[in-house]
């Protein structure tokens, strides 16, 4: 019986190459260059070798062979995909699948040199195939988070399972040679690093921080063994893994019904982080710590707090305890929709003038006595200002989950991106920002919002100054203060408005001036600034 599942030999498989040299030569026709055409026949003569007989030396070779080509045609063709906002279109979603189907069967390729290895057999090989296989789970896991998609759970058994082979062969822990990454590294590393990528809430990261992460574990995972017995250290909470689960690391809090199988030692880990904390606050730079280049305070100060606290103490930055929930839900987004919706169903218009009617509307405010909003709706209709429909699965004082399922048509979202949620039993939009994403592996795109305290009021706000008198009013949104929880009162502004000490004129029932006193947040579509009355 076959330890993975691996598709059956056939005398019908055709590959283009069957042995090192051939393979060799395939290669040197292939159009690099030309990147998608190129992945998709890798894909298919993968697919065919990895159904053709082969001893495991030669396909050992041969997977080798193919193995720089294949990593360099799935970095370009996932870098087209990141940075886009979900859910991804239908050409976007096919790139993915074809990124995925390369990373499987590469996998399989190296899962059927490790089944042709049992039974003691070239065991000076096993830390090799292991290494490869383990690397292209981890890689595979990594490419979903970098498009916020859902992986199958079957990804963590398979993690596991080639890990174990590893540690039955005694080589965890032996230097391999990674040709693509140009640096030596051992199956241990490689199974640390997918761990705990998973554990620093990847769907929480922008694309930087992602890229930090990853880049900061492969310096960090050899600090990190995978032990068999609990580690000496009691003063943090221990990882514990049980490799029969199709689950990531966890901690006892969250064993459920899981089985201990090994136990990550973080101590170390804890030490690294708190040192580099310590270090950036004594004013040394990110890079002379080997933080990266583009690692700047106090971004990167904040991450590595973050990372301290879900790693070495498994806290969630999560303060209030979310309920489960299942009701309708609708969204809106864009300034000017959310605008439209707290204000009553009213269109924006310049205030501060006498609005001089039109025809239609004297002729409607004489024979009904006021104007008619069937324009307005019809417009409401045709989706200027749509609203969503939504599911809310939790929700908090401060925070909601929030699910539209795959058949729903709607925008496409991105994190940081300014979002207004009205519950089914809820009179007005609560406005928050989106804090993390994911699509599930049945399409469904799923949103964690972050509330903005306080009910919003619709305003219109303007420059001052000399060079501002002719600027005509726009939409924004005002969050009047909430003393008890020390919050400032705020407008929401279209992205590029902050100006230290900028004046602004803002209309509600009346004008007034308002100083800009600081920047609260910055997201993608949207500024969040603190404000008082100009004096």
């Amino acid at each position: 019986m076959s330890e993975f599942d691996l598709p059956a030999i056939s005398t019908d498989a055709k590959p283009e190459f069957t042995d090192v040299a051939s393979c060799a030569a395939w290669l040197g026709e292939l159009p690099l260059a030309n990147v998608a055409p190129s992945q998709i026949r890798l894909l298919e003569q993968l697919r065919e070798l990895n159904r053709y007989g082969l001893p495991a030396e030669e396909r050992l070779k041969v997977l080798e062979a193919l193995r720089e080509s294949i990593y360099f045609l799935q970095e370009h063709q996932i870098r087209k995909l990141t940075n886009k906002p979900l859910p991804l279109t239908q050409v976007e979603r096919g790139i993915f699948e074809q990124v995925v189907g390369l990373w499987h069967a590469l996998l399989v390729g190296y899962q059927r040199c490790l089944q042709d290895t049992a039974g003691g057999k070239h065991d000076s090989q096993i830390a090799l195939i292991c290494q490869r296989g383990l690397d292209c789970v981890a890689s595979s896991m990594f490419d979903h988070c970098r498009v916020y998609h859902s992986f199958p759970t079957a990804y963590w058994l398979a993690l596991h399972q080639i890990y174990r082979r590893a540690e039955d062969a005694s080589v965890i822990a032996a230097p391999v040679t990674d040709t693509v990454r140009k640096s030596e590294t051992s199956c241990a590393e490689v199974y640390v690093r997918a761990l705990l990528f998973m554990l620093a809430d990847p769907n929480e990261q922008t694309q930087k921080q992602i890229a930090q992460i990853q880049r900061w574990l492969e310096q960090w995972a050899q600090h990190v063994p995978v032990r068999r017995a609990p580690p000496e250290d009691k003063g943090l909470p221990p990882l514990q893994m049980d490799y029969t689960a199709a689950a990531g690391a966890y901690r006892e809090a969250g064993a459920g019904g899981h089985k201990t199988s090994a136990w990550l030692d973080i101590s170390d880990l804890a030490r690294i982080l708190k040192k580099c904390v310590v270090r950036l606050r004594k004013g040394e730079s990110p890079a002379s710590l080997g933080l990266g280049e583009d690692s700047a305070m106090p971004s990167v100060e904040q991450l590595l707090v973050q990372l301290f606290r879900l790693w070495c103490e498994g806290k969630n930055a999560r303060v209030q305890a979310r309920r489960s929930v299942n009701a309708k839900a609708k969204v809106c987004t864009t300034l000017v929709s959310m605008h439209f919706h707290i204000s009553g169903n009213k269109s924006f218009r310049q205030p501060g003038h006498a609005t001089q009617l039109s025809r239609r509307e004297r002729e409607e405010i004489a024979t009904f006595g006021h104007t008619s909003t069937r324009l307005e709706d019809a417009f409401v209709e045709a989706g200027g200002y749509a609203t969503e429909d939504w599911l809310l699965l939790e929700e908090s004082l401060s925070g909601l989950r929030i699910t539209r399922q795959a058949d729903t048509t709607g925008g496409r979202y991105v994190i940081s991106q300014l979002v207004a949620v009205r519950p089914a039993d809820a009179k007005s939009f609560m406005i928050g920002v989106v804090r993390w994403l994911n699509t599930a592996e049945n399409g469904d795109l799923q949103l964690g919002v972050q509330i903005f305290p306080g009910v919003a009021r619709a305003v219109a706000v303007r420059p001052t100054g000399i060079n501002a008198m002719a600027e005509k009013f726009v939409p924004a949104l005002y969050c009047p203060p909430i003393p008890a929880l020390s919050v400032p009162a705020a407008l929401i502004l279209p992205p590029g408005w902050y100006r230290p000490k900028r004046v602004l004129e803002v209309y509600s029932d009346s004008a007034e001036m308002l100083l800009l006193t600081g920047t609260i947040e910055r997201g993608s579509d949207f500024e969040r600034v603190s404000i008082e009355p100009a004096s």
